[in-house]
């Protein structure tokens, strides 16, 4: 994995470590193999990764999931990479509506008796976050319908997209081997090889190193209002009650929004404490295409949830609370 990861060793100040990470160079993550010089073309980075982090809402445990989450962050990231950190609330729950012919955003806000404001902060892969326009869905878009006005369901604190980077450098293609090749036409066959690989090699981590300058201070402005946000966790009141319903229906929001987004789809349930609480996803949920990484799981925990998420066709990768901190931002990078 071509990632540069440090570790953050103290419950505040994610600022210096953004600081110095905006001048590292080995930032993208998940940034594949240099490709042989087979047929020349251009360089396929590996897809931008699609992350949506469910977040315990109570001050006892959301500051130091956030502070997990940045750790994750400063690892690595990649061009066009989504985030969107989703707060853990309680009940009473949202629930999906799946987009029919004709109908829009804001009819469907009506029918549902929110505010179009509402549905939309609720749904951030039927806008910009994903290159559309609000004012078009399209048949089959899975939309969560968050609850109705004055409850206190969970909230998407954190919606952003990083750049898409600079354009992937052309490749050389390789010379072709001479049918019926004498010692010295195939000694210059495999210089010229060598040449095109050593060339390609060179473009490639050239381009690494661009995308990495442009991604440095997205990272840095993510890793502040990480920091922002578990700093106003830290003094707030008592942790919130939450239950089953509301657990489960915060995993099938942010697979909704993954559903709406280009890329590597993981969904990151941070508060791994809370998955004793839920119950099977609903019989029409879908986590098809979606790795699932539960963290901060207490031992022996979890089994059930994450069976019923495999079910839904998830899959799934399960950290103890004793391993989060060390295995955390490989099982999320990949």
């Amino acid at each position: 994995m071509c990632t540069t990861a440090s570790r953050f060793t103290s419950r505040s100040g994610f600022g210096l470590a953004a600081a110095a990470m905006a001048s590292t160079v080995g930032v993208l993550a998940g940034c594949g193999a240099v490709p042989g010089p087979a047929a020349g073309g251009v360089f396929q980075p590996p897809p931008p990764l699609a992350l949506v982090a469910i977040v315990d809402s109570s001050p006892a445990e959301g500051a130091g999931e956030l502070r997990q989450l940045a750790s994750v962050i400063q690892a690595g990231v990649t061009p066009s990479q989504a985030l969107v950190v989703s707060l853990l609330a309680a009940a009473p729950a949202a629930h999906t509506y799946v987009v029919r012919t004709g109908d829009s955003l804001s009819a469907i806000a009506g029918a549902q008796g929110v505010s179009l404001a509402a549905l939309q902060g609720a749904n951030p892969q039927l806008g910009p976050l994903a290159n559309r326009d609000w004012n078009r869905v399209y048949p089959g878009d899975r939309i969560t319908i968050p609850a109705a006005e004055g409850a206190t369901p969970a909230r998407n604190a954190i919606v952003t997209r990083a750049p898409a980077g600079p354009p992937a450098p052309a490749l050389v293609a390789a010379p072709a081997r001479p049918e019926n090749a004498t010692s010295f036409q195939d000694a210059q066959y495999q210089r010229a090889l060598a040449a095109a690989s050593d060339t390609n090699r060179l473009r490639v981590a050239a381009w690494r190193s661009e995308a990495a300058r442009e991604l440095a201070p997205w990272q840095a402005q993510v890793i502040r209002q990480l920091d922002a946000l578990a700093s106003g966790m830290d003094a707030a009141g008592s942790p919130d009650a939450v239950d089953g319903r509301a657990v489960t229906a915060s995993v099938q929001a942010a697979a909704n929004t993954l559903q709406g987004l280009p890329g590597r789809r993981v969904l990151l349930m941070l508060a791994g404490d809370r998955v004793g609480y839920a119950g099977a996803p609903a019989p029409d949920a879908s986590l098809a295409r979606i790795h699932l990484v539960v963290a901060n799981l207490p031992a022996s925990a979890g089994t059930s949830f994450t069976a019923a998420a495999a079910s839904a066709g998830a899959t799934v990768t399960s950290l103890d609370a004793a391993l989060t901190e060390l295995e955390l931002p490989a099982a999320v990078n990949g």
